[in-house]
């Protein structure tokens, strides 16, 4: 991991925690924006440290194409389910009209 990124990490987290330290009930709205951005700068930073996210939440193809449909949002997989699901309705018979 490069040091200069977890020293940044760690001055955006004690950042974070001073925050945390002095919100009362009466925190005004700009100060939570801030805080908010704080929170999103010291996340970018983690991904920066972590890696890239993955696009789907399919284990076999986490940075493969997304199908915002799929229920793991993976194409690859729902191509296949898709031809899968064809393939038994035409065992069974179905024939698609066009």
């Amino acid at each position: 991991m490069d040091h200069e990124q977890l020293l940044h990490l760690g001055r955006a987290l004690r950042l974070l925690g001073e925050h945390g330290d002095a919100l009362t009930r009466d925190t005004p709205r700009e100060k939570l924006l801030e805080i908010r951005t704080d929170i999103n700068r010291a996340l970018d930073l983690v991904d920066r440290l972590t890696g890239p996210r993955p696009l789907t939440d399919c284990p076999q193809h986490p940075y493969g194409a997304v199908d915002e449909d799929a229920p793991d949002r993976c194409l690859i997989c729902q191509t296949h389910r898709r031809r899968a699901e064809e393939r038994r309705k035409r065992e069974m018979g179905w024939t698609p009209t066009r």
